[in-house]
């Protein structure tokens, strides 16, 4: 019709004439008013829209209601959209379905897009379980209501088993999707999933390998090689991304996070600026700003960005454990725990709020507390090696050698089984804490093994060295010990356990100790207890 025509030319004014006119030459048709109405919709006229569905009387049919509340919701009016969805009939699977009118949707058609809206109104009035439900009630109905899904993940409302979960019991509860249309959700529903839960490697289906170049596809395998430390090969996935679609905030945002950790402070400058200039009321552009602030440690700078960015959206993860990081670096703990606390209320499925809570914890010598979050943490994402390698490093400060080790192995396994980058210096401190509770353990041979993956990874650093001088010198290798702690002093010349070392080892060189080399070393030995963190 010529009303759809200049919709589809986005002539909205020239529709709303013919619409109107349609409207008497159909004698008030409701399809002609609904059409009409639609049009006010997509105008921004909401009030004018609700006000032709009322005087009409069809706020008494199903479709009408759902408009209303659609344009309150629009207007911000969230409680005034909570009342008129109540209000709406919930289907009985008994009841047979009500005949629509011609053009108008049916109930059941409009149900996913009910709950869709039904969520979106909880969540905005900050009920998040009621939120929660609608949406996974929404992919119920419709297994392609890829919104829905979107709210559960990446406002970050269960956990990754539970993410797996959904999709299996979406798949399973339609019986009108073919073998073929099941495949495809489930490959892209999976990779939006939490990367943390299922750190390997997605496998694109033969059937799919059309989307080796979507969008969608190359941003899940960018968040996941950045999650297993790969920066560099996500950062290139990225730009593959944003070739295609520059300003796709789901891969900017990931994005983002590459061009910190490559400390690219020029490129991230440029990206931040475009994007507040281009996107000013949007969250990813204050996190832009934001992050380049926390990379050229601006702190104060970097705080009053992400504060605007987490306003701008109350469930952005990343935002809001940025702005808890902006604290923790100049020492303000109680801000930062007020910060981590407030998102792990929001984001009951993300364990990483948690997992920062523990560190601030730990980092002000509270390590019972500390120990309570990381097993919160753990719980939440138990495959997540950082979770684990943090709980064997508070066991290796505590004292608890047998569950430091116990962590420390697994977290090691973790890294193993994932795609991760080997060559990335963020395992450097698991190979460290290693080091130290074999040594303790009395395993040197594994202590010189682990010392010596820390040092190809972290190149010389002064903690590795002294960590090989130690053992080298409990295993009565005065030569080596010698070598190794010369190496340490060189980096950091003022530390007094390696000096201690150092006196002791050329002693036993001289072969003028008044007792056995073991026994000195091991009165030292609690010196060196404190363990690497990430």
């Amino acid at each position: 019709s010529k009303v759809d025509r200049e919709t589809q030319k986005h002539q909205y004014s020239n529709a709303l004439f013919w619409a109107d006119k349609a409207i008497s030459l159909g004698g008030g048709d409701p399809k002609d008013i609904f059409t009409f109405v639609n049009i006010l919709y997509l105008r921004g006229e909401y009030r004018r829209a609700v006000y032709f569905i009322q005087t009409n009387r069809l706020q008494v049919t199903f479709y009408g209601s759902y408009l209303i509340a659609k344009c309150q919701a629009a207007r911000g009016d969230w409680n005034e959209a909570k009342e008129t969805l109540e209000l709406l009939p919930e289907p009985s699977p008994l009841a047979p379905p009500p005949i629509p009118s011609e053009g108008v949707m049916s109930e059941q058609e409009l149900m996913a897009s009910v709950y869709l809206l039904k969520g979106s109104v909880y969540q905005a009035l900050d009920n998040h379980q009621f939120a929660a439900q609608c949406f996974k009630l929404a992919l119920k109905e419709d297994p392609y209501c890829v919104e829905a899904y979107e709210n559960l993940v990446y406002n970050h409302y269960y956990t990754g088993k539970c993410e797996e979960e959904i999709i299996t019991d979406t798949i399973d509860s339609s019986e009108d999707l073919t073998t073929e249309e099941a495949e495809l959700i489930r490959f892209l529903y999976s990779g939006m999933s939490k990367k943390y839960h299922n750190q390997q490697k997605q496998v694109v289906p033969s059937t799919l390998t059309c989307f080796n170049n979507n969008v969608t596809v190359l941003t899940s395998q960018a968040e996941r090689l950045y999650y297993n430390c790969r920066f560099t090969s996500s950062y290139e996935t990225c730009l593959r991304a944003l070739k295609i679609d520059p300003y796709h905030f789901p891969t900017l945002l990931v994005h983002i996070g590459c061009l910190y950790e490559l400390g690219k402070k020029n490129d991230l400058f440029i990206l931040g600026h475009k994007l507040v200039e281009l996107y000013p009321k949007a969250y990813i552009s204050w996190y832009a700003v934001g992050i380049y602030y926390s990379l050229i440690k601006k702190w104060e700078s970097a705080r009053q960005c992400l504060s605007k960015s987490t306003s701008l959206n109350k469930l952005f993860a990343a935002g809001w454990l940025a702005y808890g990081h902006a604290f923790a670096a100049e020492g303000e703990n109680d801000q930062a725990l007020a910060t981590y606390f407030t998102a792990s209320r929001l984001l009951k499925g993300c364990h990483l709020p948690l997992l920062y809570i523990g560190l601030q914890y730990g980092s002000t010598n509270n390590p019972l507390l500390a120990e309570k979050f990381f097993k919160e943490a753990i719980v939440l994402a138990p495959h997540d090696p950082f979770v684990l390698a943090e709980m064997g490093a508070l066991y290796t400060q505590t004292g608890k050698w047998e569950y430091a080790l116990s962590y420390l192995q697994q977290a090691l396994s973790k890294v193993k089984e994932g795609d991760h980058e080997w060559a990335a210096s963020t395992w450097s401190a698991l190979y460290i804490n290693l080091g130290q509770v074999y040594r303790i353990a009395k395993q040197y041979e594994q202590a010189v093994k682990c010392f010596k993956h820390a040092q190809f990874l972290s190149c010389d650093t002064s903690t590795v060295y002294t960590g090989l001088g130690f053992v080298y010198a409990l295993q009565g290798n005065a030569i080596l010990a010698v070598e190794y702690c010369h190496k340490a002093l060189d980096k950091e010349r003022q530390d007094p356990f390696t000096i201690q070392l150092l006196e002791m080892s050329l002693t036993a060189l001289a072969g003028n100790e008044d007792k056995s080399e073991d026994d000195e070393i091991e009165e030292i030995d609690d010196l060196k207890r404190t363990p690497t963190t990430f």
